[in-house]
């Protein structure tokens, strides 16, 4: 299996490719400028002024020149080769997104073509699949999927407490992301007694019924379309919230969010909305349009040919709080690209982010496990997030 890769979470590295290709471009301006200085005409304006400006120009020019081969080198060696081409296709969606007359110029049959092509690719084992998602993502009417669900019927949820194994305190991305890798579908909440007060760790399901209709569980079809839509009242999210007022939570209380999936994007939502989240975890889910406080720590664990992350239309934004890992997920012969999403898989991939020594990856985990370092467990409980029956 391929090895990790990750972005972000280095206060010392935050800038997106985009951001270093427009200073290099405000660097080639200020060049332009300065040589324009030195035009016959220019020169005789100022003789005095043009003197001094001829005796320091030299080393000045030099000085851009390097800033701009510097801009370029890091550039190209910092982003992957998957990360330059999802920036491209990024940059191409967002270029049609941003001129409606582009959209009217290509033909129909491209669009169709488009289309079938990424469906076809979503059976291939390639990188390439996840990044036509994306490209293709970024131009779908995201905001018309919430109004696609409510032509269903809105359903009443509850949060039913179930038995829960009582488990250590968790010290790794891959104990955490282990306590998901399992069929129940549950919320679980587990309590941290710390010094600056309790911590409510609390993992979020993917989704447990692919109906629109019908089925028991919140986390349902329904759910995932007003989720991508941004519809704030879905019945997973409503599910959450029941579980934790079950548990017992208080304003004072810090949450830590861990989503998988359909859960992630939950997870997310509720990040955006609550001053007491402290950290967020999510696992194979499309955030990458998410507006959280650039103080939250968060860390994304994605695999490059899975194609849920990439529903969000977009990558990742580099910043230096929001660290995201990465790897291709290789899969056996005869298999689809499908196997790149399920939890088992990100469990493995989980183990890698705790091995890595890559310093956005270190300071994040850092950041959201040392939340809990040396906290006295309380309880752990879990509920089945259900639709209520009518």
């Amino acid at each position: 299996m391929s090895g990790l890769l990750s972005y972000g979470g280095d206060t010392s590295v935050v800038a997106a490719r985009s951001e270093i290709e427009r200073i290099t471009t405000d660097l080639g301006l200020v060049q332009r400028r300065l040589l324009d200085e030195l035009q016959p005409l220019a020169q005789l304006n100022g003789l005095i002024h043009h003197l001094q400006l001829d005796a320091i120009l030299p080393e000045t020019l030099i000085r851009l020149g390097l800033q701009r081969h510097g801009c370029f080198v890091a550039s190209e060696s910092y982003f992957t080769a998957d990360a330059r081409v999802a920036h491209q296709l990024s940059a191409l969606a967002e270029t049609i997104h941003s001129n409606a007359w582009l959209t009217r110029l290509i033909p129909k049959e491209a669009w169709v073509a488009l289309g079938a092509a990424t469906v076809v690719a979503g059976f291939s084992n390639t990188n390439f699949t996840a990044q036509m998602v994306r490209a293709a993502g970024s131009q779908l009417p995201l905001e018309k999927f919430d109004l696609l669900a409510q032509v269903i019927p809105s359903e009443r949820v509850l949060a039913g407490q179930v038995p829960a194994p009582q488990l250590p305190r968790p010290t790794t991305v891959a104990a955490i992301t282990h306590r998901l890798n399992n069929d129940s579908g549950n919320i679980r909440i587990e309590g941290y007694q710390t010094k600056s007060g309790r911590v409510l760790l609390v993992y979020l399901p993917g989704t447990a019924n692919w109906s629109p209709v019908g089925g028991r569980s919140a986390f349902d079809l329904r759910s995932d379309l007003e989720l991508i839509g941004d519809s704030q009242n879905t019945n997973s999210s409503r599910a959450a919230n029941a579980a934790l007022k079950a548990y017992g939570a208080k304003s004072s209380d810090r949450l830590i969010l861990v989503g998988y999936s359909q859960g992630g994007m939950v997870a997310a939502q509720m990040a955006e909305e609550n001053s007491n989240v402290v950290g967020l975890i999510t696992i194979g889910a499309p955030v990458a349009d998410a507006k959280f406080s650039p103080d939250l720590p968060v860390l994304s664990v994605e695999h490059s040919n899975d194609v849920v992350p990439a529903l969000a239309g977009a990558t990742n934004p580099l910043t230096e709080n929001w660290a995201t890992a990465t790897r291709h997920w290789e899969i056996e012969p005869g298999e689809t690209v499908i196997q790149a999403h399920y939890i088992s898989a990100y469990a493995d991939t989980a183990a890698l982010v705790d091995g890595s020594s890559d310093s956005g990856l270190v300071r994040i985990r850092s950041k959201i496990l040392g939340t809990i370092e040396g906290a006295e467990a309380l309880a752990a409980r879990e509920y089945q997030p259900l639709k209520a029956a009518s």
